[in-house]
């Protein structure tokens, strides 16, 4: 029987050595103008690192990660790293616009991440607005951005295709989250942004078959892609945009829910188990944001304790939030 417990324990002991691994990330740049170079993680602030910019100086830096973990260095430039990971990046800037980003290390990463560099590369020589506000500034017109969108994200879909096999599933999904919560959210919401700040009318701005645009689309509720932020606030916007087909095919004008107790008990009937707990997580997080909706916000967080909440790390930070 002792045995048996010590057999255990070393097992125990093992799994708490392969949850957290330390990754290494090392990166060099060479042709920016501004003075830091950001590395943030987006789903842990606590890792996050900043350097002085200096020309050719090699910035280097360890951190302890559970999971794959999503990196933007300096906002424009995106990065997975999995625990395990040794990433070297040459980066290139021209003034404060990133150029190119090549990468040497662990084959899974290098793989991946060149797959994103080169979508990123592809939208930037189009001159694609990932900002819908930007390409509204630059009046591009809707029919433009609807099928621009549709095209990058087909392309970048396949780019990442192609380096599925090489790549860790866990931030294989990730990233493909945080890509599909981009490109949909814009495809979805540009008509409207268009129709709002130019004062048109909505149907002027609604391009052909965009109340099909989605016929046949499946939320995805795997833990990566429920890691993913865009991912998420796209989950929002996915109701939003299927109540709004709803009342086109009945002849209705749709008119945005206002009161926050209703938002969120409508949230929690159109979705269910884990995705109704991210989405509900997300909404409340962003009530809390808001001093005028903060007492009722707080009021909705007890709720969903109590009826919805199953990831403990969603309850930390509301209640972190709530002090």
């Amino acid at each position: 029987m002792k045995k048996v417990w010590i057999c255990l324990f070393a097992c125990l002991l093992c799994a708490g050595v392969q949850a957290q691994k330390k990754a290494r990330i090392s990166a060099v740049a060479d042709g920016y103008s501004g003075q830091v170079i950001d590395f943030e993680f987006i789903d842990n602030t606590d890792n996050n690192m900043q350097y002085p910019y200096r020309e050719g100086q090699r910035m280097e830096f360890d951190v302890e990660l559970k999971e794959p973990s999503l990196v933007k260095v300096n906002l424009w430039m995106w990065m997975m790293v999995c625990p395990g990971d040794d990433i070297q990046a040459n980066i290139h800037y021209s003034g404060r616009n990133l150029r190119t980003v090549e990468y040497a290390g662990t084959p899974s990463a290098v793989a991946l991440n060149q797959a994103i560099s080169k979508g990123r590369d592809l939208r930037v020589a189009a001159r694609y607005k990932t900002n819908p506000l930007a390409a509204v500034v630059t009046q591009v017109p809707v029919n433009d951005y609807y099928e621009m969108t549709q095209k990058f994200w087909k392309q970048e879909q396949e780019i990442l295709q192609k380096v599925r096999e090489q790549s860790n599933a866990f931030a294989y999904n990730y990233a493909w989250a945080e890509l599909e919560g981009m490109y949909l959210s814009n495809l979805t919401k540009y008509p409207y942004i268009v129709s709002d700040v130019n004062r048109k009318k909505l149907e002027e701005c609604i391009p052909a078959g965009y109340w099909n645009i989605l016929d046949g689309y499946t939320v995805k509720d795997d833990e990566a892609s429920l890691k993913s932020v865009a991912y998420l606030g796209w989950l929002l916007e996915y109701k939003e945009y299927m109540e709004k087909r709803q009342a086109h095919l009945d002849g209705k004008t749709y008119t945005p829910e206002r009161d926050l107790k209703k938002s969120y008990e409508s949230i929690a009937a159109f979705y269910d188990d884990k995705v109704r707990d991210a989405v509900l997580y997300v909404f409340l997080y962003r009530a809390l944001s808001s001093p005028e909706e903060f007492d009722t916000a707080e009021q909705l967080c007890k709720d969903y304790f109590k009826k919805y909440n199953k990831n403990k790390s969603y309850r930390k930070e509301l209640t972190e939030m709530m002090k």
